[in-house]
């Protein structure tokens, strides 16, 4: 079971936001040369968010969406004006409990599917949930 802990977003005009970032490609292969002055500051909200108003964070503690690059610690982007459709992953109500899986549908059915081979997808059905938002980004450390 994962834990779910959401964080509020608010978006800053302050320039104590914004991060220098390089013009040129980072190669990970054949070493590019790096020519000095090629530089200009960026925000990273402008990388990370497309729709400030709907967009919050959510820190993931867990391992069960681990196959689809989502793991312990990682720092959820999720937007919720984006329609959940079949295959995105989402964050999800069930109950009382936050949880963050990959929305499938199939025949008319609901299902919420970990990528944990040790689970079988949830089907919906009759349980109470709710869609809070799709996730648009993983943010995590190496």
């Amino acid at each position: 079971m994962e834990i779910i802990e959401l964080m509020s977003f608010k978006p800053s005009d302050s320039s104590a936001t914004k991060m220098v970032m390089f013009e040129v490609s980072v190669a990970a292969g054949i070493p590019i040369p790096v020519e000095s002055g090629l530089e200009h500051e960026v925000d990273l909200n402008e990388f990370l968010v497309d729709h400030p108003a709907t967009t919050f964070f959510a820190r993931v503690t867990g391992v069960n969406m681990v196959h689809v690059g989502i793991r312990d610690g990682d720092i959820l982007v999720v937007d919720s004006s984006i329609e959940p459709v079949d295959g995105r992953i989402v964050l999800a109500k069930l109950g009382d409990i936050l949880t963050v899986k990959v929305i499938r549908t199939a025949n008319g059915e609901v299902f919420l599917e970990s990528h944990n081979h040790q689970f079988l997808p949830t089907q919906i059905g009759e349980l109470e949930f709710e869609i809070i938002g799709t996730v648009t980004k993983i943010i995590h450390s190496l």
